[in-house]
C-alpha cells in the first residue's frame, strides 16, 4: 500500500500528528546518537518534523509522493528547514548518506510481504548505518486487540468490516474499511483490501480502494534475522518503553547496533 489519494489525506486528521509513545522513546536514541538519521516511512512527518523542530538532522524516505508532499507543506507551514526526502521503498533503500541512527515507526516493516525482500531491507539498514549506529522499529503482535490472530480482528473477511471514521476539519467524514482475501498461518501472512471513502452530508463523494497486505513475525525470529545481517546487542522491548517485550502486549520494539 503506497497511501496516496485519500489515504493520504486521512493520514493527520486520523491521529497522524498526535502524541505517540514512539516519539518519546526514539529522541532520546536520536540526541545519545549524537548524528544524522533516517526516518523509513515517514509518511506526511507525523515524527520526522518534531525531531526537525527540536534540531535533530533527520532525513526521510517513503514510498508514497503524496505523503512527501504533505510533508514538505508542512514544514514550510511550520517554518522549519526544507527535510531531506526520497521517495524508496526500504528494501530498494540507496541514500547518499550514513546514519547513526534508522527508525521505522507504526508496524511499516511488516508491509515487506516477500521474506527475501525484507531481508534485503535489513541488510540495506545495515549498509545504511555507521559503525555503531542504531536500528529501531516496531511490529504489531499479531495477538493483540483487533490484530490477525486475536479473537476479533479488525475489518472483514471476504466482505469490507470497518476499521475507522475520521472526522475532517472540513466536517465531512473518512470511513476507513478493510476486506481480508487470502489468509495463511503456516507463511505469516494475509492479503486484503483498504478502503477510503469520503462522505459529505451522508453522500460518498469519493472513494479509493488500495491493497493492504501484511506479514506478521515473531519475537525470535527476527532476532536471528537481524544477528544474520550483522547486527548484535539485540533487545526486543514492550511497545515503546523499557520493559521487556511478553505475552501481554500488543507491540514488539527492536532495538539493534550495528
Amino acid at each position: 500500500m503506497n497511501w496516496t489519494g485519500l489515504a493520504a489525506l486521512a493520514w493527520d486528521p486520523s491521529g497522524g500528528d498526535g502524541h505517540h509513545y514512539d516519539i518519546d522513546f526514539i529522541k532520546p536514541i536520536l540526541e545519545g546518537q549524537n548524528g544524522p538519521a533516517l526516518d523509513v516511512g515517514c509518511g506526511t512527518g507525523r515524527l520526522l518534523l518534531r525531531y526537525l523542530a527540536a534540531g535533530l538532522d533527520v532525513d526521510g524516505i517513503d514510498t508514497s509522493a503524496d505523503m512527501l508532499a504533505l510533508c514538505r507543506a508542512k514544514a514550510q507551514t511550520r517554518g522549519l528547514p526544507e527535510p531531506k526526502l526520497y521517495q524508496q521503498a526500504m528494501q530498494a533503500l540507496d541514500l547518499p548518506r550514513r546514519y547513526r541512527t534508522i527508525y521505522i515507526p507504526c508496524g511499516t516493516f511488516c508491509l515487506i510481504i516477500d521474506r527475501r525482500q525484507a531481508m534485503e531491507a535489513l541488510r540495506r539498514f545495515h549498509a545504511h548505518l555507521e559503525p555503531g549506529g542504531v536500528l529501531v522499529f516496531n511490529l504489531f503482535w499479531p495477538f493483540g486487540e483487533g490484530e490477525a490472530l486475536s479473537a476479533k480482528p479488525l475489518g472483514g473477511w471476504q466482505e469490507w468490516g470497518p476499521l475507522w471514521d475520521y472526522p475532517q476539519p472540513d466536517g465531512s467524514l473518512m470511513k476507513q474499511t478493510l476486506m481480508r482475501t487470502s489468509f495463511s498461518r503456516a507463511e505469516q501472512f494475509f492479503t486484503a483490501k483498504r478502503r477510503y471513502q469520503l462522505i459529505r452530508d451522508g453522500q460518498v463523494v469519493a472513494e479509493e480502494i488500495f491493497d493492504s497486505n501484511e506479514r506478521w513475525y515473531y519475537k525470535h525470529e527476527v532476532v536471528l534475522m537481524l544477528e544474520r545481517v550483522g547486527f548484535n546487542d539485540i533487545q526486543v522491548k514492550d511497545g515503546w518503553s523499557d520493559a521487556d517485550f511478553a505475552e501481554v502486549h500488543d507491540s514488539m520494539v527492536f532495538v539493534a547496533r550495528k
